[in-house]
């Protein structure tokens, strides 16, 4: 195929990538010049991965501290502060790390265009869901921020394309592809870690009638041998380190610091920073107290808890649940760009309505006059998506029918969002982001005209 072949072919996926570049260059710029031309602090995130990217490059091994003895942390997992390092080392500026990570980030607004498409078939919805993940505030802030959603978001999505052509073709070499990948967004942002479990059953449900036993199960044995593989350098870290073969212990300390407290607010009345302060220490929460070689004892204590206070687990399921859903992050956007509110709500935005409504509605028209209205904007718009995106499901299903890839992308969904519960109060748009390609998919699904299924679909 010549180049310009290619560009005819390509064109449309070419011009979401271009003008993705240029939306988050330009907030990028608008960030830079909030933080007075200071890189470090317009790209350097509140999880450590700036810390640990340097201590790689120094030598000092995969660790957040800022002196010796650098002990190895408990939390984080290789691939985005190795990405981190290895474009640092490649080329010497923080600058080519901003700009590869936009670019990576430019790409994910076509890779939903491309599932949207694989899923649907129409290329009316597979554009928009192009388009609304070309402008998204909180995607395009994230591409430019030392956060692993970039890197995660681009590799997790090149495995769900992946699976879908292993689940439509049969290729063992589509299979072993997706495994792959998969371990490489688990070592990027260990979510994912318990989803290849729950393929298998949905491997066995498209295959069982047209693939003998004997081989199917050689095939479930394979994706999960070479995801375990991909991880296994990890878990003997962790071994090594910790003592525990474990990937992270994100969970034990998500628990403990993010999910008990939340209940505890939430059923007692009280506020979140309350009850952080009376459940864990100042030191448990700064990230290197609770590791795998503990991470046992703290999850125990926390579950604990939790078996004691159902009511305020029930509050913080349900609030969590339409929190993914619903949340914008265009506070966060704002924030970043150095405006901020002249108040903030005292409690989450659906407690303060159902507690104190006045102190609410009074919040809420001092938002009106400010720029604060763009995060009242967000919030209708994803309340609006997610309503959409139940309507187009339920369309898409009862015209359609439930085919595997329909089944793979909203297991998908579910599992992040129960994955995402653990987070208590602290659940925003970042947790929905991996997703918001299939989101918005069946919302513009439901929106748009029906028009003919695109024949080419299927080869993508």
């Amino acid at each position: 195929m010549s180049f310009m072949n290619f560009l005819r072919k390509h064109k449309v996926e070419i011009l979401i990538f271009i003008i993705a570049v240029l939306a988050r260059v330009f907030l990028f710029y608008i960030n830079l010049e909030a933080s007075d031309g200071n890189l470090v602090a317009t790209i350097r995130g509140d999880d450590g991965y700036y810390e640990l990217s340097k201590n790689l490059l120094a030598g000092h091994g995969f660790s957040g501290s800022d002196v010796s003895p650098y002990e190895p942390n408990p939390l984080r997992t290789p691939v985005y502060p190795g990405f981190i390092a290895l474009v640092l080392y490649l080329f010497g500026s923080y600058w080519a790390v901003v700009l590869v990570q936009i670019l990576i980030g430019s790409a994910i607004p076509v890779l939903g265009r491309r599932i949207a498409l694989k899923l649907t078939g129409m290329e009316n919805v597979a554009l928009w869901v192009g388009i609304v993940m070309i402008f998204e505030p909180y995607l395009v802030l994230f591409s430019s921020i030392f956060y692993t959603e970039t890197l995660f978001i681009f590799l997790f999505l090149i495995f769900v394309l992946l699976f879908i052509s292993y689940l439509e073709k049969r290729s063992l070499l589509m299979l072993v592809l997706s495994s792959i990948i998969l371990g490489l967004a688990t070592l990027t942002k260990t979510t994912p870690q318990y989803l290849s479990l729950l393929l298998v059953p949905l491997i066995w449900w498209q295959f069982w009638r047209i693939i003998s036993p004997k081989r199917l199960f050689a095939q479930t044995i394979i994706f999960l041998s070479v995801f375990l593989l991909v991880l296994s350098p990890w878990l003997y870290r962790n071994y090594r380190d910790f003592g525990v073969i474990g990937m992270t212990a994100q969970p034990a300390y998500n628990l403990n610091v993010y999910l008990v407290p939340s209940v505890l607010a939430l059923e007692n009345g009280t506020s979140f920073d309350v009850e952080l302060r009376k459940f864990v220490k100042t030191e448990e929460s700064s990230g290197n107290v609770i590791t795998l070689a503990n991470s046992e004892e703290y999850t125990k204590k926390a579950v604990h808890v939790l078996k004691e206070h159902p009511k305020g687990l029930f509050l913080i399921t349900l609030t969590s649940f339409i929190t993914f859903f619903t949340h914008d992050g265009m506070l966060t956007v704002l924030q970043h760009a150095d405006i901020f509110p002249s108040s903030y709500l005292s409690k989450p935005a659906l407690s303060l309505l159902f507690q104190s409504p006045i102190e609410f509605a009074k919040t809420i028209g001092e938002f009106i006059t400010s720029p604060m209205v763009l995060v009242l904007i967000m919030r209708i718009f994803w309340v609006t998506v997610t309503i959409a995106f139940f309507l187009g499901s339920i369309m898409f299903v009862r015209k359609n029918g439930m085919v595997p890839r329909t089944t793979l992308v909203f297991l998908i969904v579910l599992y992040f969002l129960a994955t995402t519960t653990i987070n208590g109060l602290g659940v925003n748009a970042r947790f929905r982001m991996p997703v918001n390609a299939i989101i918005l998919t069946y919302a513009i699904y439901a929106i748009l005209p029906k028009g003919q299924v695109t024949p080419k679909a299927e080869n993508l």
